[in-house]
């Protein structure tokens, strides 16, 4: 592990309904190139979002989150606290964060 161990948060998303997810999905993609940019600036490396598939009757989505560190982090939090306000106005989302530092990152070839 280097000097400067990069920090990951893994967050999930239940929604009400499969009609729900798809609204906040198209919501999102209309917006996130302006979200994307100031995050960068703030530290945030990679942004990867899921279609969780194996939880039957559930309305799930995933995103994993990869930070520069702790402090990039923390300067995110605010624009997150903006997004999920506004996602949240007129849709119940059940939203459930992980948080850690990389031990390992390996790729199998």
């Amino acid at each position: 592990m280097g000097t400067n161990p990069k920090l990951i948060n893994f967050t999930t998303q239940d929604f009400m309904s499969e009609k729900e997810l798809e609204l906040a999905s198209l919501r999102w993609d209309q917006v996130k190139d302006s979200y994307y940019k100031r995050l960068k600036k703030l530290g945030l490396l990679r942004f990867v979002s899921l279609r969780i598939w194996n939880k039957e009757n559930i309305s799930r989505l995933g995103f994993v989150f990869e930070y520069k560190d702790e402090k990039a982090f923390k300067a995110c939090l605010p624009i997150w606290k903006e997004i999920d306000a506004k996602e949240s106005e007129d849709m119940i989302i059940k939203t459930f964060s992980n948080r850690g530092i990389v031990l390992e990152d390996t790729i199998l070839s």
